[in-house]
């Protein structure tokens, strides 16, 4: 297959979504397909290189929300004429706003779209103006879609309305990317990694914890913070900076109010790679991948008042120092987590949707 994957972003910025993007292109590309980046913010084709085969002309208006707008709305108008440059069998995209003359590219083309949050909720934390603008339109984007990839059974029910074949396919990791290590902590560290401004990540909940538990060392990675007592912040870091600190410590936090996104289940890349390390995790919400009894796993209630420090003190000291669970987690992501497994039902679902046979 020739894939189109369409984004709104450069696609050498360094954001954990073109990680993403990159990883799941870097296994079609290892399969046999041929992968092309169309960017939407530069007005360019990429190769599987990232080198630009076909470039036309683009704005950078900086103005905040609106000059995004005035942009993306270039963008469209003149997309026709950039993506016109290349054959190409599927569209693959992650659900966007919509924008006028998108459906000209839409109804042309086979397109697979990627659902991988509630946009009506999402849209809504955010900016009123926003939601009541996606609430509006949004039809006009979903139901020129062909076919859907939802990252949970969650979000696939909130779309089934649409009466589209949709597939769950939860996030991945690229397993050989990480080589878990031996710790031997004098007392257990327990990591959480987040993104600033994401108030359902439970970062509240973490210093919560953290002053509950004074024998606990908490490590925060991707906020600045002051660092005292028994909290250290890193600040924003690299993958493989983010993995040094992962493989020196004992317990992986994942996300601790989803209920804020109005959600109940997700897979966060986070978890992914806790345990890609080796590292067992503690989080709140249903884990797509992830079984409520899986040894390696303590899940907590998805509500406000979740902190059970009784369970959350008798799974840290049940996994701290525990070499088997430690690599009952590392097991777990290489058979159920990676890519390689992950992009190849992707790869398969698309050729279904090329040949009208997703029944």
């Amino acid at each position: 297959m020739k894939i189109v994957y369409m984004i709104n972003y450069d696609i050498n910025e360094n954001k954990g979504v073109i990680h993403k993007i990159k990883q799941n292109a870097v296994q079609w590309t290892l399969k046999g397909h041929v992968v092309y980046f169309v960017s939407l913010k530069t007005m360019a084709i990429y190769d599987s290189e990232y080198q630009i085969l076909f470039q036309e002309k683009f704005l950078d208006i900086k103005y905040g929300r609106l000059g995004t707008a005035i942009n993306l709305l270039y963008s469209y108008y003149h997309l026709s004429n950039l993506i016109d440059k290349i054959e190409f069998d599927l569209i693959y995209m992650r659900y966007q706003l919509y924008m006028p003359f998108i459906t000209k590219i839409l109804k042309r083309n086979t397109v697979v779209m990627e659902i991988n949050g509630d946009d009506t909720v999402e849209y809504k934390l955010s900016s009123k103006l926003t939601h009541f603008y996606n609430k509006l339109t949004r039809r006009f984007i979903l139901k020129h879609a062909n076919a859907f990839v939802s990252v949970s059974y969650e979000l696939k029910e909130k779309f089934s309305y649409l009466k589209k074949p949709i597939i769950v396919i939860a996030n991945g990791i690229d397993t050989k990317l990480y080589v878990p290590q031996a710790v031997s902590n004098k007392q257990p560290i327990l990591v959480f990694i987040s993104t600033p401004n994401q108030p359902w990540q439970g970062v509240d909940k973490i210093l919560s914890m953290a002053n509950y538990f004074k024998d606990y060392i908490f490590y925060i990675i991707g906020l600045d913070g002051i660092s005292k007592d028994n909290i250290k912040y890193f600040g924003y870091m690299s993958n493989e900076e983010s993995s040094n600190i992962i493989n020196k410590c004992d317990v992986g936090i994942g996300t601790l109010s989803l209920y804020k996104q109005g959600l109940k289940e997700a897979s966060p890349l986070k978890t992914r790679q806790y345990l890609a390390c080796g590292i067992p995790i503690i989080y709140a919400y249903k884990d797509t991948d992830v079984p409520p009894d899986a040894p390696f796993a303590l899940e907590l209630e998805n509500k406000e008042n979740n902190m059970d420090y009784d369970k959350i003190k008798n799974f840290v000291d049940y996994v701290f120092e525990n070499k088997n669970m430690r690599s009952e987690a590392r097991r777990f992501a290489e058979e159920k987590l990676d890519y390689k497994k992950k992009e190849q039902k992707r790869l398969d679902f698309f050729q279904k949707v090329l040949n009208g046979k997703t029944e």
